[in-house]
């Protein structure tokens, strides 16, 4: 289940309940971790009775080599650049 749906359900359960929409309350209500900065946003949406603004999707099907092997060319990456700067001081 996506953010969205996953806020907007909760949204909906927090209605029918009569209870207002608060970061707590509507916290308590979902059943997935969803980042903070989303529920701040969801409550504003709520309080002021305006649509949930299109929330980004996440790329969940990615794998663990996938996930690995990208962090692999970070690190070579971030190695590369530190490998330059550190050389950038040496030099007078």
């Amino acid at each position: 289940m996506s953010y969205q749906a996953e806020l907007e359900r909760a949204l909906k359960v927090l209605a029918a309940k009569g209870q207002s929409a608060t970061v707590a309350t509507l916290k308590a209500q979902l059943n997935t971790q969803v980042p903070l900065p989303l529920i701040i946003q969801a409550v504003k949406s709520a309080k002021t009775n305006t649509p949930l603004p299109q929330l980004p999707t996440v790329d969940v099907a990615v794998s663990d080599t996938e996930r690995i092997s990208q962090l692999e060319r970070q690190v070579a990456d971030l190695s590369q650049r530190l490998a330059t700067l550190e050389t950038q001081c040496e030099t007078p």
